[in-house]
């Protein structure tokens, strides 16, 4: 095996003499690619770096924007744009310049990152993967490196697994556990044995610490590189919930935030947003409760049945609007400056006046039904509209709501307000800008309108909670100050199909999805959750629905994670039709997350002993996940740990067998004092129960006791 890499450092420190990290966030688009140049960034990268890792092969789309060396005319599409001297991904912008000036700021992220130590934070920055680690690889420091040479996932997780018997799932985390393997060698000199390891290594010798990095194609629009339909399974306490959060983002987004905090903000908002729907699967949940079903109503004191729609149902909905929302440009100017306002286009829950809403959506018009007869066109004071509003009709006096309605419709409303349309008091069903001036048009009802510029609709609506801070009243028009809404959601709504290169993509959350009798559940709808016989695939298929008699499909934006404790319900066990259209990922407990020193106890080798135990004594399917021990920061904590999770959780795995325990805890053998399950006193007050081992927790548990279970 080569141990001289005097060479390879010498092309490094040329590297870093002509590329150092201050002069990135300077570097032109002309020094970052251009063809036929050698000493562009993107040249150094994958040529001139190339005998210390390679990412040769794929497409040039890798690297976020290139000088096009073929000028044929291309025709943008499905993830691609070009001009005529470039190349990109349409996720980064539609301009050459603001293309480059996001790609540049995300390289200076991932240098600056691994020149701080910080791999955890380039794992989110949306690059190709083996294009940022290889950067991050040339800036970390080079005397204390924390990655190593190897740049596809796959084949370093393959060979991590197979020396550890499990890899981490975050890639930087991958790093982490291979790089201190090295010693006191040259970094280059462990990559090289990890790579002539895996089974893809290069018959090249001269390129054996490389990798070629085949890059996927980009997405086509509504389609995120996840896969449309995934579960995470594993044992409790791995972080499922957690991880479905992360993918959810990730696919509405592109890429998640770095930090738990504020990942999970956001994905609260996706939430409120409609984007991201949870249901938690049960033993007694139904098709009706997913998909749609009858369920008794009480109008106006009369007992009636109506066709509900379930949770999917709902989400699937909610995605076919967003896929086929019109193209249109943002609403000019900040929303915040704007003035809003609330109005109801008929009664939502009145059949007799279920056309009016997609009327006005489809004539770009929003209108109320009072004061009918009356054109209030030549009024343009307040004087002249109660004037006209008393004249034209018997009865009218000006306390009627009826005027008040009018004068905000004819007077209030101003070109470049915003109109937030509800359905009922607690749902928002559309937004839009108000764009001409008042106008009457002779009709049956609903005569007085002003025209308006849709910018976003439901025909479900979402919870006014996500637009507002308290519900909407049963006035048909009235103002609404900024403090009383959520501008930034308000914005996101509005915001163009397309922006930053995505479109709107929605998830469904299923946890907990081996506790239901899943065929019964999903019904024939488990056929169309395939990718070719979604709307708009190969196969598209449609289904009429028992209860509505509606045509329903799955749109190609709706994507379905699904969480499974295999403690309930081993991944063999579930249908086979299910099992054909998921993807399965494996959520192994992740000892390297956990402290490696609380009060002198080695969390890490602490799960890792207590798991190779419950494995042979149980199955994998039943081992103890990392969350048990996060957070834990003394042996008092450890303690209740223990007594509260850890231990009732056993208890139920072994069935009250408590001699397993022991040998989970290695107590068998141990002082009494240092065991955690111990013989419990005999009573001297009774003879009951003479002759037979009771065992107990024992409640005092010292440091000793926690660190015999893997010393």
């Amino acid at each position: 095996m080569k141990t001289d890499w005097s060479a390879e450092d010498a092309t490094w420190d040329a590297f870093l003499k002509e590329w150092p990290r201050e002069r990135l966030a300077g570097m032109t688009l002309e020094q970052y690619t251009q063809v036929g140049k050698s000493d562009t960034f993107c040249s150094w990268i994958e040529n001139r770096l190339d005998q210390l890792g390679s990412i040769w092969g794929g497409s040039s789309f890798k690297f976020g924007i290139f000088s096009r060396k073929d000028k044929t005319a291309r025709t943008n599409g499905g993830g691609d744009w070009y001009d005529e001297d470039y190349g990109w991904y349409e996720k980064y912008g539609q301009t050459r310049d603001a293309v480059f000036e996001k790609v540049r700021g995300l390289i200076v992220q991932v240098a600056e990152a691994a020149a701080a130590g910080r791999y955890e934070a380039i794992d989110p920055i949306d690059l190709g993967p083996a294009y940022k680690w290889k950067i991050a690889f040339h800036y970390q420091p080079r005397q204390d490196p924390g990655i190593v040479a190897i740049f596809k996932a796959d084949a370093l997780k393959a060979w991590i697994q197979k020396r550890f018997g499990q890899a981490p799932k975050l890639i930087s985390a991958c790093h982490r556990q291979a790089a201190p393997l090295r010693g006191d060698r040259h970094i280059l000199e462990l990559s090289d044995e990890i790579w002539r390891g895996t089974e893809l290594a290069n018959p090249n010798p001269q390129s054996a610490a490389g990798i070629d990095e085949i890059e996927e194609p980009a997405a086509p629009p509504g389609v995120s590189p996840q896969s449309l339909n995934q579960i995470l399974y594993g044992p409790p306490g791995t972080g499922k919930t957690y991880d479905t959060a992360r993918l959810a983002v990730e696919i509405c987004d592109g890429a998640p935030p770095s930090d738990r905090a504020s990942l999970l903000k956001r994905y609260r908002e996706l939430r409120g947003l409609g984007r991201v729907r949870f249901v938690s699967f049960h033993p007694s949940f139904s098709y009706e409760d997913f998909v749609e079903g009858i369920r008794p109503a009480v109008v106006d004191g009369v007992l009636r049945y109506d066709v509900r729609p379930g949770v999917f149902k709902q989400a699937a909905k909610h995605a076919q609007e967003l896929l086929n929302e019109r193209a249109r440009s943002a609403p000019k100017g900040s929303l915040a400056s704007r003035r809003f306002f609330k109005l109801s286009l008929g009664d939502s829950q009145d059949p007799a006046e279920a056309w009016l809403f997609p009327e006005c959506i489809d004539s770009g018009y929003a209108a109320i039904g009072f004061a009918k007869g009356t054109d209030f066109s030549s009024c343009d004071t307040q004087e002249k509209v109660r004037e006209r509003y008393l004249q034209s009709g018997q009865g009218r006096t000006l306390s009627d709501y009826a005027l008040k309605a009018v004068e905000f419709l004819r007077l209030q409303i101003q070109v470049g307000d915003i109109i937030l349309v509800s359905a009922g008091n607690r749902r928002v069903r559309a937004i839009g800008e108000v764009t001409g001036p008042y106008r009457y048009e002779a009709r049956e009802d609903y005569e007085h309108q002003r025209p308006v510029d849709w910018l976003w609709q439901s025909e479900e609506g979402l919870p006014v909670e996500t637009v507002a801070k308290k519900r909407f009243s049963q006035q048909t028009v009235y103002s609404l100050s900024a403090d009383q809404l959520n501008i930034s959601a308000i914005d996101e709504l509005v915001s163009p199909k397309g922006e930053k290169g995505r479109t709107r993509n929605c998830v469904l959350v299923i946890d907990e999805i081996n506790r239901a009798n899943l065929a019964k559940v999903f019904g024939e709808l488990i056929t169309l959750l395939e990718s070719s016989k979604r709307l708009g695939g190969e196969d598209e298929q449609e289904v009429i629905l028992p209860y509505s008699g509606d045509s329903f499909g799955v749109p190609p934006n709706l994507f379905v994670i699904g969480t499974m404790n295999t403690a309930d319900r081993s991944i063999a066990l579930m249908d086979t039709a299910l099992r054909r259209r998921f993807d399965f990922t494996e959520m192994p407990p992740q000892p390297e997350l956990l402290a490696e020193d609380v009060e002198g106890i080695n969390l890490r080798q602490l799960l890792v002993s207590m798991n190779e135990k419950i494995e042979e004594l149980f199955d994998r399917d039943h081992l103890l996940g990392h969350s048990y021990l996060m957070g834990v920061h003394s042996v008092v904590e450890l303690s209740e740990r223990f007594k509260l999770k850890i231990i009732p959780l056993l208890q139920e795995y072994f069935f009250e067998d408590w001699s397993k325990l022991q040998q989970v805890f290695r107590d068998v053998d141990a002082p009494r004092e240092q065991q955690i399950i111990q013989s419990a006193p005999q009573s001297s007050t009774t003879k009951a129960g003479a002759g037979r081992r009771r065992l107990q927790v024992n409640p005092l548990l010292t440091p000793a006791a926690f660190s015999k279970i893997y010393s």
